[in-house]
């Protein structure tokens, strides 16, 4: 399996602190230890510096190199989770954003086609309601039954969409790979409280 981003950034972070705390901190640090050594009348010259920095990369100072790059490694380790811990929450930022402004935009759409479906849908089960009590014929009386429950069923999904505060996708079909917001739910708990008020009305009626 290979390493994910994040442990990968983490790896060479690391990896640059001990690179850092070996080759640049540690000879930097003995420079200045050799400065402090040398008598108050010896000017500081090329050679005295070039003599330091050459004594600690030297086999009697390798312990302190490597103390150096370890806690260079340390260091270069709570960057790098600073640093991907920084650019995950960016992330999940932006994918809120962007999320929230697709959920407006959504909103806004459901807006201008709930004015026009629900006017339409609200004439087509209104005169269904009238020829159901007008009209005798057992199957004529199915269809407009049918006609009434996919109203009502239009009016769910409006309802569901305009109240939407969340985006959950599943697949259209088992064999698409084509996303349909998921609605299931709320559209069953709509309908069945849609129907509840309408078989209650009817019981008062009769």
């Amino acid at each position: 399996m290979g390493k994910t981003p994040g442990k990968s950034k983490l790896v060479w972070f690391i990896l640059a602190g001990i690179g850092v705390g070996i080759l640049l901190v540690h000879p930097v640090a003995r420079l200045f230890y050799a400065m402090g050594q040398r008598p108050p009348a010896t000017p500081l010259s090329i050679p005295l510096v070039l003599q330091a920095l050459k004594r600690a990369f030297g086999p009697d100072l390798l312990p302190l190199g490597l103390a150096f790059g370890g806690l260079g490694g340390a260091v270069g380790w709570l960057l790098g989770a600073w640093f991907i811990q920084k650019q995950q929450l960016a992330a999940e930022q932006l994918a809120c954003l962007r999320g929230l402004t697709a959920l407006e935009t959504l909103k806004e759409l459901m807006v201008t086609l709930s004015h026009y479906i629900r006017n339409a849908n609200m004439v087509v089960g209104g005169f269904s309601a009238h020829l159901l009590k007008c009209i005798d014929d057992q199957q004529c009386q199915e269809q407009l039954h049918l006609i009434q429950q996919a109203a009502q069923e239009i009016d769910a999904v409006i309802a569901s969409l305009q109240n939407l505060t969340e985006i959950n996708t599943v697949e259209y079909t088992a064999s698409s790979h084509e996303l349909m917001i998921d609605l299931k739910k709320d559209i069953e708990a709509r309908l069945a409280k849609a129907q509840a008020a309408q078989a209650a009305r009817q019981k008062e009626a009769d």
